[in-house]
């Protein structure tokens, strides 16, 4: 049982249908942030359908057990685009209202991969294809990922990467007690420093994604304006040591709402196979994430204090495949991707988005491929950005961006 959300709010009968492919977490979440997909259909009169991915929100193929390790054989992205297709052949069937209507995929991240994949892979299903902030290609992520989360520190606050590395050398200098306290890690709840090197980590990373102008939910509860520039100011503000300073920034991010009374680290972060994180303890979708990326969304994200501001820690493909084979009993395939990205070469009709300071870009496409196979790079733009919906804040480029889709995507239509 797969389940899916209909908006009709915009339809006309022979308009396009907008299939928006989810991703990893509930199909609510991304339809509720993604309102830029609605608004572009009221602009061309399409109908609008969000899917939610196999094994992710309330499309449990076996219920409350389906993440047991011997039930997940079926959680793969070639059974997910065949669900998409099925679903897409159903709604699009002779005698529907849909019938004959071009059929546009959009996502966003890991659904931005399914999205271009769709029209590569189904192009007698697929019209066109909206993908923001794909990394299509894998191999590319591992050297970037890291490097470009700095870089996004640097451009809100230059003197941003050197304190952090400050912290993280303070974080790892200093007696545990004082580490606890300096974080306000509730009490009995201390975890080994390797964690909580992790777990600092992630606030930057997660910052660095949901980095947008102005306040949002969709990468941490009650997340400010900007929310990695205010991470970095509190790292300059006034002359407290270094581990306290970055105890103040890890805050802006873990304790954003202003509720949180102590932090316990195994709800507020999960450790797993992607090191640039799979959401909270509490987020179940991480655990189906957890297995994707131990077999076929397979990449390997270290860091060096060199090119990044965090602490060494290698995590190549033999940390990854010891990992998977001990947690799930599966073997990662790391040149899977190579067969879809060639399919995207010889495709068409696809625009891929990338916000100049997304960490994921490091593994998108660099350039048009062709005619129609378009990339457009948004300036001081964060992770899939432009898919959220039109916001007094906006930068002027994001709406420059907006448009530019837009348009090139009517062109097609018409």
């Amino acid at each position: 049982m797969q389940r899916f959300l209909v908006d009709d709010t915009y339809a006309r009968d022979g308009a396009a249908l907008f299939f928006f492919c989810g991703n990893e977490g509930p199909i609510d979440e991304f339809a509720n942030f993604s309102r830029w997909v609605p608004e572009l259909a009221r602009d061309l009169n399409a109908h609008v359908v969000y899917a939610e991915h196999r094994f992710y929100g309330e499309s449990l193929p076996f219920g409350a057990s389906s993440l047991q390790p011997n039930q997940t054989q079926t959680l793969s992205v070639e059974q997910a685009m065949q669900d998409y297709a099925a679903l897409i052949t159903h709604l699009t069937a002779p005698g529907s209202r849909l019938h004959g209507a071009k059929v546009v995929t959009f996502g966003g991240s890991y659904g931005g991969m399914l999205s271009s994949w769709m029209r590569a892979h189904y192009p007698h299903l697929v019209f066109a294809s909206v993908a923001s902030s794909a990394p299509v290609r894998f191999d590319r992520i591992g050297p970037s990922f890291f490097p470009l989360t700095t870089a996004a520190a640097a451009a809100m606050v230059p003197s941003c990467p050197g304190l952090v590395r400050a912290g993280f050398q303070a974080l790892l200098a200093s007696p545990l007690p004082q580490v606890v306290e300096a974080f306000g890690l509730c009490p009995g709840a201390a975890p080994h420093r390797a964690t909580l090197t992790l777990w600092a980590r992630n606030a930057f990373v997660t910052a660095a994604m949901g980095n947008y102008p102005y306040r949002s939910d969709l990468f941490g509860k009650g997340l400010s304006a900007w929310p990695l520039r205010v991470a970095c100011e509190a790292l300059e503000l006034g002359e407290a040591p270094a581990l306290e300073r970055l105890a103040r920034a890890l805050n802006t991010y873990y304790n954003a709402s202003g509720t949180v009374a102590c932090h316990m680290v195994p709800e507020e972060y999960r450790s797993c196979a992607d090191q640039t994180g799979c959401g909270s303890g509490t987020s179940l979708w991480g655990q189906a994430w957890d297995h994707e990326v131990c077999t076929q969304i397979v990449y390997f994200t270290s860091t060096n204090n060199v090119t990044d501001m965090f602490p060494p820690r290698q995590w190549s493909l033999t940390q990854l495949q010891a990992y998977c084979r001990a947690v799930w009993g599966v073997q990662p395939e790391p040149e899977w991707y190579q067969h879809l990205w060639e399919e995207i070469k010889a495709s068409s009709r696809i625009i891929f988005t990338y916000g100049e300071i997304d960490p994921w870009r490091g593994g998108g496409v660099a350039a048009n491929l062709s005619e129609t196979l378009v990339v457009v790079h948004i300036p001081e733009a964060a992770h899939i950005y432009d898919l959220a919906g039109s916001h007094p804040n906006d930068t002027k480029a994001m709406t420059t961006a907006r448009q530019q889709v837009a348009s090139l995507l009517g062109s097609w239509l018409n």
